[in-house]
């Protein structure tokens, strides 16, 4: 993530946290799109047990409800990752992109 470039021979640092900000902007839509497809399934397994009857679809609905509650909720697991570490993640990259700025001012400077 840290890239260097070369100005009139001097190296200068610099931080793309760009990537981090653009798997935030995403997740709502991942969260839409994920959801989509469980409602999809669930549509398409109350159409089947409709007319599905017996032992047999009565296992078929356990199980297909047993994976739906194991899948859970995707938001919850995006909410946290992008509340939580994403967030602390950009924070650290911000900061650290921030004293590179700060280097690069004067790269020379002894610390």
């Amino acid at each position: 993530m840290a890239d260097e470039f070369v100005v009139d021979d001097t190296k200068f640092r610099s931080v793309d946290v760009s990537k981090i900000g653009a798997f935030i902007d995403k997740s709502p839509d991942i969260i839409k799109e994920f959801e989509a497809i469980k409602d999809k399934f669930d549509s398409i397994n109350k159409e089947l047990l409709k007319e599905w009857n017996g032992e047999g679809a009565d296992e078929y609905k356990f199980e297909s409800e047993s994976i739906l509650s194991k899948i859970g909720s995707l938001k919850d697991v995006l909410d946290e990752i992008t509340g939580g570490t994403v967030k602390d993640l950009r924070e650290t990259y911000s900061k650290f992109d921030e004293d590179m700025g700060k280097f690069n001012e004067n790269p020379f400077k002894e610390e």
